[in-house]
């Protein structure tokens, strides 16, 4: 099982890694549609995606998709320092999935033995307080289509594809808007040149309104 891509142990030799690799617990696994965490049900745990993937919604009567994690991803730093009783929210199995789960107290030790690893995890908690900055900017936008575009900047991957979900209203209640709004301003989107529509996809193209 290859440790090394998880950002957690990254600057660590291999050596490390399979030393660490052998020190942690066994990876849990869950099958497709199982309930990982729910807002009363959960590990004091950082949990990492070893195989298969899962998704977070809101924890409302809405349940508006937050995120996929695929592998190599992790959720639950919220939860692993600190006394709160609930989660933020639900976390299901996509798929048959396999998870790494380390403790708050297993996170103590490797931090004190491998002082890179506590800045890595600090690294990755000040990407998650930007993240939600910048949600914050698209709730503040004063027009839907800033807040639509806004949002699609901010979830792009590498190649300029934004990470929404593929059930649209689900992602018209996550921005706040109704479904014919959001079909309405994604189309004016395409037309000015600001995104591009390949099937159910979203590609933003970096013109001067999107730098």
């Amino acid at each position: 099982m290859d440790y090394s891509k998880l950002f957690l142990f990254d600057g660590l030799t291999d050596t490390q890694i399979s030393k660490l690799s052998k020190e942690l617990s066994a990876p849990i696994s869950f099958k497709k549609g199982e309930i990982i965490y729910s807002s009363t049900v959960f590990n004091n745990a950082l949990g990492f995606i070893i195989s298969g993937s899962a998704v977070a919604v809101s924890n409302n009567h809405n349940e508006v998709f937050l995120k996929k994690f695929s592998e190599n991803m992790c959720f639950g730093a919220a939860a692993v320092f600190g006394g709160d009783k609930t989660y933020v929210s639900t976390i299901t199995a996509k798929s048959d999935c396999s998870i790494l789960f380390i403790t708050e107290t297993q996170l103590k030790s490797i931090f004190e033995s491998y002082p890179i690893t506590a800045v890595n995890y600090i690294t990755f908690l000040s990407d998650r307080v930007r993240f939600l900055n910048n949600k914050l900017c698209v709730i503040s936008c004063m027009s839907a289509e800033d807040t639509v575009l806004t949002y699609l900047l901010n979830s792009c991957d590498s190649d300029g594809y934004a990470n929404i979900p593929k059930n649209m209203t689900l992602f018209a209640k996550t921005l706040g808007l109704s479904r014919a709004s959001l079909y309405r301003v994604l189309d004016n989107l395409e037309k000015s040149g600001n995104i591009l529509k390949e099937n159910k996809n979203i590609k933003v193209i970096k013109n001067e309104k999107t730098n």
